[in-house]
């Protein structure tokens, strides 16, 4: 059963009185990291302009209202547990830390509404809890324990949607399990427990969508001699009608698509082809599940991270997976074209747009 627990305020009234004055923004927020010695979370208009310095960190999310950012701390001392940082977009009040011992900053995700987050949480090794957090107050309720590979809130907020495995085995022998949202402050009258979606122990990275969730099954693990590849498949809610979605040519040594986001009225799909030394966007067609990068595909591709809401623009980094390597924070038109250099020397980026 999930738990509760009541923790400080966490923004202080400085953060809250200038959220409460800033006007509407007229532009979305753009975050994003430059400086890879010592990396520091920036934000900006969405056309990169107006750019500021937040704090030192990494791993930016942008708050659905542009307001916030969340993003992860972490300490040069090994001793030290990684933070997730509260950050307001406006640089007109200090960061406030909301937990520790922050883990896998990439299974994480903000409500529609932008007042709550999901995270894991936990120890290194070891089961870790995967946590719904209210921003404001910091109150936290368990949603599950385990090992975690995914998670995303329903397009209304009221539902999440999240991969749990009992162990660390490669593939993850995840399944998919539905929970219901409580609104921050609200009391049900009786127990919030999991709807379970999927029995196979090979369903993994859900997105939930207007109208599917997509998620990843692993497969072929007998016919590749280096592991199994991934393919899209989509699901309903209610966790019938699984259908597959996509059939990837994956190379050996490459693992794959991941999912990475649904436009708002789910007729674009971008996901993310990963491998050894690979990761590059590409589109996916909902209905028919053809796909085509977004730009160079390969190791020095063009990584996706987001997609604006009305579907026409996909936010990401040039130079591909290697830190090493040169990066520009780049947008894509979805439908074809040039890309728009929004920020150059810069990476990990993301959006409100």
């Amino acid at each position: 059963m999930p738990t509760m627990k009541k923790l400080p305020l966490v923004l202080s009234a400085l953060v809250l009185a200038a959220l409460l004055v800033a006007p509407a923004a007229a532009q979305a927020t753009l975050a994003y990291v430059k400086n890879l010695a010592n990396p520091t979370v920036f934000a900006a208009a969405d056309d990169g302009s107006g750019a500021k310095k937040l704090v030192a960190g990494s791993n930016p999310h942008v708050s659905p209202d542009g307001q916030i950012i969340a993003l992860l701390k972490q300490a040069p001392s090994l001793k030290a547990k990684p933070e997730m940082v509260l950050a307001p977009a406006c640089a007109c009040a200090p960061p406030t830390v909301l937990v520790k011992n922050w883990r896998q900053p990439e299974v994480f995700a903000w409500s529609p509404d932008s007042k709550l987050v999901v995270a894991v949480l936990g120890p290194e090794l070891g089961k870790q809890r995967l946590v719904l957090i209210d921003t404001v107050t910091g109150q936290q309720r368990t949603i599950a324990k385990g090992f975690f590979n995914g998670v995303s809130f329903s397009p209304d907020g009221g539902e999440l949607v999240y991969a749990m495995a009992g162990g660390e085995a490669f593939p993850p022998r995840s399944d998919l399990f539905r929970i219901e949202v409580l609104p921050p402050g609200a009391v049900s009258v009786k127990a919030v427990v999991p709807v379970r979606l999927t029995k196979d122990h090979n369903s993994a990275y859900p997105l939930w969508g207007p109208q599917k969730i997509v998620f990843v099954k692993t497969l072929d693990a007998k016919k590749r001699k280096y592991g199994p590849k991934n393919d899209l498949f989509l699901i309903n809610p209610n966790g019938k009608g699984v259908k597959r979605l996509t059939h990837t040519k994956v190379d050996p040594l490459l693992q794959g698509l991941f999912p990475t986001a649904w436009s708002a009225s789910g007729n674009q799909l971008l996901a993310e082809f990963e491998g050894q030394d690979t990761s590059y966007a590409v589109k996916v067609n909902p209905k028919t599940g053809g796909e085509k990068p977004v730009s160079k595909s390969g190791e020095q591709g063009f990584v996706g991270t987001a997609l604006s809401s009305d579907g026409k623009f996909v936010l990401g980094y040039t130079g591909g997976f290697d830190p090493g390597l040169k990066h520009d924070v780049v947008s894509f038109p979805y439908s074809g074209g040039k890309g728009k250099v929004l920020v150059k020397n810069a990476f990990l980026p993301d959006w409100s747009r």
